[in-house]
């Protein structure tokens, strides 16, 4: 059996697989952590243009969309899922930026229970796991956006476990799926960011009704050697021989979700915690520092592309405006994340001070990373202080928060919407025992 046969069979058994009761640790903070930022970007301009495209008609009192098929309202929601960049991450990705928005409009349609919404979830991450897993070199360096290009595979791969495709169906639908998927991160600090991420949740929707239609496509299309997993990879360095491991090692326990605590892109977040530290352990003014150097691996740094921003979209994608929020605020939240903060002439001023000394080496545990990112601040009076290495930033699976920073998220996210916050984040912590997806909100 090829690696596209085993995908197939894997998601045709999730319906009733045993699964490791930790598993549903992630689900329910992926579900409860994307419905919140979800909620606090549906009103971004990219949001709004993407919902207007499709004929949503978004209500500030609601969290479902209503009057639109599943794939268009997996658009919706997947591009006010990103367009913070506030969403979480895991697998060189934001995979609940993709799968929650497919599942929930997928599971809208279909009836489904949270139980197979949870059980869609894992089989979508187990996916897009297996598949990125095969490719040591770093997606993101050659010009892919990883949550589009295999953010549409695990979209398809929950869509099948929703509607009970069998094997061959899945297969199918995934391999639909292979040609649907795309995105570049040229288009990083555009609109065009969340657009790809909301599309991939779109695509996999369609693609899974494409194969319950009858649509044919390759049966070998990820380990073909003109197939998907070669046609994207870097340096075409990819394992496509060896056995699926969908079933037997759970990535979802091994990787788990990220919850983020700034909203700016997650390369950032190493050296926001250690200058935040800086800062703050040692009572410095902004005034103070005459320099600062990053070091963060090569991938971030290339990713933080814009030196001078002059927007808050721009800032998302920027190390020097990150450093700068934390030196000038001591944070970096939604307020500094604006472009009223980000024209400021005391941020402007503090822009060139930052200089980024990127590190080649990678992490094992997650190759797009370097194995610490690091901050050494110089002052006015020419002391230097070097923070402590960074190796998991606060908020990762490995260094989590507890539930009341969740909460605290939560709520400011979902602050102003005419919502019971506290009502919607008791459900979503239970995402998986709700009756069908319209227990979310009623």
């Amino acid at each position: 059996m090829g690696l596209t046969a085993e995908i197939g069979a894997f998601l045709a058994d999730m319906g009733q697989r045993p699964l490791p009761p930790e598993a549903l640790q992630p689900v329910r903070a992926g579900f409860t952590d994307c419905v919140a930022v979800m909620i606090a970007g549906r009103n971004e301009p990219v949001s709004r243009i993407v919902a207007a495209s499709v004929g949503a008609m978004v209500r500030d009192d609601r969290v479902l969309l209503e009057g639109i098929a599943a794939p268009n309202a997996a658009l919706a929601y997947g591009t006010a899922a990103h367009a913070l960049d506030y969403d979480d991450t895991g697998l060189s990705g934001h995979p609940s930026a993709v799968l929650v928005p497919a599942i929930i409009a997928e599971a809208v349609e279909t009836g489904a229970s949270g139980e197979r919404m949870a059980r869609a979830y894992i089989a979508g991450y187990e996916v897009w796991g297996e598949l990125i897993g095969r490719d040591r070199d770093q997606h993101h360096l050659k010009g892919w956006h990883p949550s589009a290009v295999f953010g549409t595979v695990a979209a398809a791969a929950a869509s099948a476990v929703l509607r009970g495709f069998d094997a061959s169906k899945a297969a199918t639908a995934v391999g639909v799926s292979a040609s649907m998927s795309g995105g570049v991160v040229a288009n990083f600090g555009t609109m065009t960011k969340p657009f790809q991420v909301g599309r991939a949740a779109q695509s996999g929707l369609q693609a899974a009704r494409l194969a319950e239609a009858g649509f044919t496509a390759a049966p070998d299309v990820f380990e073909h050697k003109l197939g998907f997993l070669r046609a994207i990879s870097p340096n075409r360095a990819v394992d496509t021989d060896s056995p699926a491991k969908l079933g037997q090692e759970w990535r979802i326990l091994e990787h788990g979700v990220n919850i983020k605590l700034y909203p700016v892109c997650y390369g950032a977040h190493r050296i926001l915690d250690a200058m935040i530290d800086v800062v703050r352990g040692n009572a410095l003014a902004a005034d103070d520092i005459a320099a600062v150097e990053a070091e963060m691996g090569e991938t971030q740094a290339a990713i933080l592309r814009n030196q001078r921003p002059q927007t808050a979209l721009d800032a998302k994608f920027s190390a020097q405006f990150a450093l700068a929020a934390a030196a000038i605020t001591g944070r970096c939240g939604m307020s500094e994340v604006s472009d009223a903060f980000v024209q400021r002439p005391d941020v402007q001023a503090f822009l060139p001070k930052v200089s980024v000394t990127p590190i080649m080496e990678k992490s094992e545990a997650e190759p797009a990373h370097s194995p610490f990112d690091r901050v050494r601040v110089t002052l006015r009076d020419n002391r230097a202080i070097q923070s402590e290495p960074v190796v998991y930033p606060r908020g990762h699976f490995k260094n989590p928060v507890g539930a009341d920073a969740l909460w605290g998220k939560f709520a400011d996210c979902v602050d102003g919407a005419p919502l019971d916050a506290r009502r919607l984040f008791d459900r979503l912590q239970s995402v998986d025992r709700l009756a069908s997806a319209a227990g979310i909100e009623s």
